[in-house]
């Protein structure tokens, strides 16, 4: 690795800090279980939580998941993720799902995501591990965000740090604050090749509508996103509804 690229992960490195400390997402002796799908997010928050233990002064402990869908999954991808792990020295755990797709009037992005957490949720049990770390970054909440106001005329998103289950359980996301232009930086200085999306409608989703109109508002209001972004931890509720 080059100085140029160490000088650019340290700089990533000390955002996705901040965003651990702001939200005291990961305590010592912690165990954490990493939603690993094979995509530049999660190879990247693998690698960030794994180099993070050579410069702070705790120890926690990881373990990867890797859900797959039967009906669709790409053996290659596995084999794949497990010489990543191997690599690094973390536990992957794999877990096989099967999804009936066969009710129109349920979205097949919603059932997939419900039977994955479920997978999830049941490995974190297994392994005693009280984080699940996930590797939306910045655009994702923000997506997300919109998602809920268009669809749901809610405002909501997904937040940093979420407790579940009576504070048993917390889903953390360490790149909150890193943009997904960002993550794509870090992956390509580290030279990864995230394995290839199988899911068939990965092309035809509302989030990836959504993602195009984060992309054309961007483009056309300068500094949009960040405060896009600053706007979800700063309401004011009297100028409200």
């Amino acid at each position: 690795m080059s100085i140029h690229t160490d000088n650019r992960i340290t700089k990533l490195l000390k955002v996705i800090g901040k965003a651990i400390n702001t939200y005291n997402m990961i305590a010592a002796n912690d165990n954490v279980l990493i939603a690993l799908s094979g995509g530049k997010d999660s190879l990247v928050l693998m690698d960030a939580l794994h180099r993070r233990l050579r410069h702070i002064p705790i120890n926690y402990n990881l373990y990867c998941c890797h859900v797959y869908v039967s009906n669709f999954h790409n053996k290659e991808t596995i084999e794949t993720l497990k010489k990543y792990c191997l690599n690094y020295s973390i536990p992957l755990l794999l877990k096989e799902i099967t999804l009936d797709l066969s009710n129109k009037n349920s979205s097949p992005c919603f059932v997939c995501s419900w039977f994955r957490r479920k997978a999830l949720f049941e490995t974190a049990a297994e392994l005693q591990c009280k984080k699940i770390a996930f590797g939306h970054n910045q655009d994702d909440i923000i997506i997300t965000f919109f998602m809920n106001m268009f669809y749901h005329g809610k405002l909501s998103t997904m937040p940093p740090k979420l407790k579940m289950f009576n504070g048993t359980l917390e889903i953390i996301r360490p790149l909150a604050f890193l943009t997904e232009a960002q993550v794509k930086g870090y992956c390509n200085a580290l030279s990864f090749v995230p394995v290839v999306n199988d899911c068939p409608y990965k092309d035809t989703t509302k989030r990836q509508q959504t993602k195009e109109l984060l992309k054309i508002i961007n483009k056309s209001v300068k500094g949009a996103q960040s405060s896009i972004f600053r706007s979800l931890s700063s309401r004011d509720d009297e100028y409200l509804l």
